[in-house]
């Protein structure tokens, strides 16, 4: 009860509108000790998260099965009401009707209605907003050209592929022209062409200053496109912050090798205790040199040797390499909890 106790705190408190206020660069989402705890449970889903996500910017937002990331995302469109802390959107509280027409949402699973075409769903969504028939019909066309899905309009949306309906998804995201887009594993289930034409969308609308946030397991794909990330383990953040920041402080760069000899390559590198690993699935050697002059005398080497460089890349560190290094518990339901510590 300790524990369930610490938990229960008032929402939207005036130190925390107060820090958001004095923010100089303001965020479209500002999230301040968000917490969550699930009744009948020990340990909070989510537990004091503080992120902030800006204008223009495609925020990844990753973590384990169950490290709470759905959990967030519900509490931040409003469809969870218990939990602690503060969201605000473009400093709006998120339970204000204003703030909710300033967020676009995707679900991982898409569900329509039985017997209602593409455009009398989305017209029926629309107004649902406040927005008369009249105009309603005119954005709501305009969205399906723009997504290339004015042929499919008199369709119903649970025919189409996969694809399909998660571009139906997103024009109902976006038919109020909202600030925020928010989106759980929109990509699920795509194939690579659906994929690519999803996030070219997506590129798009941050081009037009819209906050893309994205849940997605898909890292390498991500890799392409984020500028900042959230990322969770056992329901904590373990960091938040901007692409260039977290591949510099977790990761290393390193160079793709591929030689005309790489056994001497190996040897080579084995005596000077230079770090390196065979990336045998794409055929080169992975190698880590400590400082310019390391890799000069490398270079050297291989010119007196008359080694042949196939491929000499200097490569940046990844997502996925971030992720190894700092998931570490996973998800909440399974991670191993010092119950004292939580009631402290």
């Amino acid at each position: 009860m300790k524990a369930l106790n610490k938990y229960i705190q008032k929402k939207f408190k005036k130190e925390d509108i107060n820090a958001y206020n004095e923010l100089k660069n303001k965020p479209i989402l500002f999230v301040k000790n968000l917490t969550k705890i699930y009744s009948g449970k020990k340990v909070p889903a989510i537990n004091n998260l503080t992120f902030n996500v800006y204008p223009g910017q495609f925020h990844a937002f990753i973590g384990a099965n169950g490290a709470g990331k759905t959990t967030t995302i519900k509490s931040l469109i409003g469809a969870y009401f218990k939990w602690s802390g503060t969201i605000l959107i473009d400093g709006i509280r998120n339970d204000k009707e204003e703030a909710k027409l300033k967020i676009g949402y995707i679900p991982e699973n898409a569900r329509f209605p039985e017997q209602m075409s593409s455009k009398e769903y989305l017209l029926w969504m629309i107004m649902l907003s406040g927005i008369e028939h009249k105009k309603a019909q005119k954005i709501v066309s305009k969205k399906l050209k723009e997504l290339n899905m004015w042929n499919l309009r008199n369709r119903s949306p649970n025919t189409f592929s996969s694809g399909q309906k998660k571009k139906i998804l997103l024009a109902q995201a976006l038919i109020h022209d909202p600030e925020i887009i928010i989106m759980d594993e929109p990509v699920a289930n795509l194939d690579p062409k659906a994929r690519l034409e999803f996030f070219e969308t997506l590129i798009d609308l941050k081009k037009q200053g819209k906050a893309i946030f994205i849940s997605s397991h898909v890292l390498a794909e991500l890799n392409q496109y984020f500028d900042s990330a959230t990322i969770l383990d056992g329901g904590k953040i373990v960091y938040s912050g901007t692409k260039e920041e977290l591949l510099t402080k977790y990761a290393k760069e390193f160079f793709k090798i591929k030689s005309s000899n790489d056994s001497l390559i190996k040897k080579y590198l084995k005596e000077q205790k230079i770090e390196f690993k065979e990336n045998k699935y794409e055929g080169f050697i992975q190698t880590y040199f400590k400082s310019k002059e390391e890799m000069i005398s490398f270079q050297q080497f291989t010119l007196k040797h008359k080694v042949f460089l196939d491929l000499f890349e200097r490569s940046l560190p990844s997502l996925e390499q971030v992720y190894e290094k700092l998931i570490v518990k996973g998800s909440v339901d399974t991670m191993k909890v010092d119950l004292d510590e939580l009631n402290k």
